[in-house]
């Protein structure tokens, strides 16, 4: 039985091909219009090492979100001081850029309809922020497509761990056996096997795991596929 579908955001129902690179740029000519003395080799530089250091430190911790915490590590590593308004600014304004250059992937109204027609409860549960998840519901209008809407912020866990699955379960009272998560990391959107969802792993090519990676239950090319899924899976029995 199939009662719910939830899904992962970047990377499963939205995606970008420069979005990255277009918001590193408008961070660093936000930097030299601030009057910063930085040459690109040294950004880029600075950058790597800020990424890196980032990624250590923030792992799995949901406050990677909260606008300010990459250009405090930025700075840190850096050594010159920003205001605390001023690093939060920078954030905002990569992910303002970021997500202007993001696009809803081709299958994924058709998919939401889909879901929508067998009457199953749609989710979505994301490792972000508010803003971030309602710009991408917002500029693609899909926002009234889902039933129940986590991001990491608010929920104070992230899907590297059990937890924000947990917390849908409560919120849709459903249990784990009926529900199929969908998403595009194997280190993160597949931790709901540990309360029992089937796991829909989508392949968009090579990510770089963060943490331990968990084994699908099925494996997809194309978002397009998961009708197909589910319709094997209304014809088992439950777990």
């Amino acid at each position: 039985m199939v009662e719910a579908v939830i899904f992962d955001l970047g990377g499963t129902l939205f995606h970008g091909e420069d979005d990255v690179s277009k918001a590193v740029e408008g961070v660093y000519d936000a930097l030299c219009n601030r009057g910063y003395e930085l040459g690109e080799t040294q950004f880029e530089s600075l950058l790597k090492e800020a990424n890196e250091q980032f990624a250590e430190r923030y792992h799995g911790d949901y406050r990677r979100f909260h606008f300010g915490t990459f250009m405090e590590t930025f700075f840190d590593v850096w050594g010159v001081e920003a205001t605390e308004e001023e690093k939060e600014a920078l954030d905002r304004l990569f992910w303002e850029i970021r997500l202007r250059h993001q696009y809803l992937d081709d299958h994924a109204e058709s998919v939401l309809r889909f879901c929508r027609r067998r009457g199953f409860i749609t989710g979505a549960i994301t490792n972000g922020n508010r803003m971030m998840t309602e710009t991408r519901l917002r500029s693609a209008d899909i926002a009234d497509k889902f039933d129940v809407v986590l991001c990491s912020t608010e929920i104070r866990a992230e899907k590297s761990t059990v937890k924000p699955f947990e917390i849908f379960l409560t919120e849709a009272g459903l249990d784990g056996a009926d529900c199929v998560m969908v998403g595009d990391r194997l280190d993160e959107d597949m931790w709901a096997n540990q309360v029992r969802m089937t796991t829909v792993y989508l392949s968009n090519g090579p990510t770089i795991s963060r943490g331990p990676e968990r084994e699908p239950d099925y494996t997809i090319d194309s978002l397009g596929e998961l009708t197909r899924v589910i319709s094997e899976l209304e014809l088992r029995p439950s777990k």
